[in-house]
């Protein structure tokens, strides 16, 4: 027959430590550990693309997905889920991920005109920039048989004409790239037809069936048609023209007489207030991948600008927003107020 414990003098040193630990668990006192930073991560990490599969959003986060684990970098699986726009994307991680590790996504201009006109109420201050990662170039496009030979030619004829040039482009940052090229150029934007679509691959078959005469787009999104050679670029708003063979001889925006640099920029954020050890470790990643082949073959693939940054990047994303903002303004596009 087991003998009952009648009281603590009962119990034997072992066991009394034992007892009172079990008590002190049952009370509160005391908690199972936690997996500690230098565990993280334990679970696969979730991928969050704020727009849909094809999108830049989507590419450049598939990316950074193969090379992390091809390299080994992540001892994780990495899946990659979808939102339907970047502004239902933004909303969800602000309020579905707040304080979360396990989850990455990544942020451009897109985002900041959703902000600067209303459509979005959160911004980069809303959640947890991590590092820029890369820039994407934009190309001001025609079709293959255009008439347009230069992007003199074109802003020539918008300054003479300019409501009967129709564009075509993205409704996020690709109205923003056309909003600063062309009003650096002269002409008044606000007079420009154009119609905006989901990205440049949607926007680019207006221009090759001929509603519009120009397209406006990031160069990942549309470089099957420029190999194929049924679009034509006739200017790159890159700082330097590109170096592959296929663009090399595409002269940037400023050589073609418009003083303006512009590229996109995909930057890496987590969610709000995410854990001071999950953002060190992927800043820490971060700077690793970078370095890597795969990572460089990436880079070369989609024409991306390597412009990897983490000091300043807070300062940075407040000056960008001021210049989206302007723009923005400029197009008619602000927040009603």
């Amino acid at each position: 027959m087991k003998r009952k414990i009648q009281n603590k003098k009962d119990l034997g040193g072992r066991e009394l430590i034992i007892f009172l630990l079990f008590i002190s668990f049952l009370m509160g006192g005391w908690k199972l550990p936690l997996a500690t930073a230098a565990d993280y991560p334990t679970k696969p990490v979730l991928f969050f693309a704020t727009a849909k599969p094809g999108s830049g959003f989507d590419t450049i986060l598939r990316a950074m997905a193969t090379t992390l684990g091809k390299e080994k970098l992540i001892p994780v699986a990495m899946p990659v889920e979808n939102a339907s726009s970047t502004a239902a994307g933004v909303a969800t991680i602000v309020l579905r991920h707040k304080n979360d590790p396990y989850m990455i996504s990544v942020q451009s201009l897109g985002g900041m005109l959703n902000y600067a006109s209303g459509i979005s109420p959160y911004y980069h201050k809303d959640f947890t920039p991590i590092a820029r990662l890369a820039s994407v170039s934009y190309g001001v496009i025609v079709r293959s048989d255009s008439p347009y030979k230069t992007l003199g030619d074109l802003v020539k004829d918008l300054k003479a004409n300019v409501g009967k040039v129709p564009f075509s482009g993205g409704f996020n940052d690709d109205r923003i790239a056309y909003g600063a090229i062309f009003s650096k150029a002269g002409v008044d934007i606000t007079k420009i037809n154009y119609a905006a679509y989901s990205g440049g691959t949607e926007a680019s078959g207006v221009v090759l069936e001929g509603s519009a005469k120009v397209l406006i787009s990031t160069i990942d999104d549309v470089m099957g048609l420029l190999e194929a050679k049924r679009l034509r670029m006739l200017a790159v708003s890159s700082g330097k023209r590109l170096g592959d063979a296929l663009l090399k001889d595409v002269p940037t925006v400023r050589e073609s007489g418009v003083d303006l640099e512009w590229e996109n920029f995909r930057y890496v954020i987590g969610g709000p207030n995410m854990p001071g050890y999950a953002m060190k470790y992927w800043q820490g990643t971060l700077v690793k991948m970078v370095k890597t082949p795969t990572w460089a073959e990436m880079l070369a693939r989609y024409r991306w600008g390597d412009n990897f940054m983490m000091d300043g990047l807070r300062p940075f994303l407040d000056d960008r927003l001021a210049v989206v903002t302007d723009i923005v303004n400029r197009l008619g596009m602000g927040k009603k107020k």
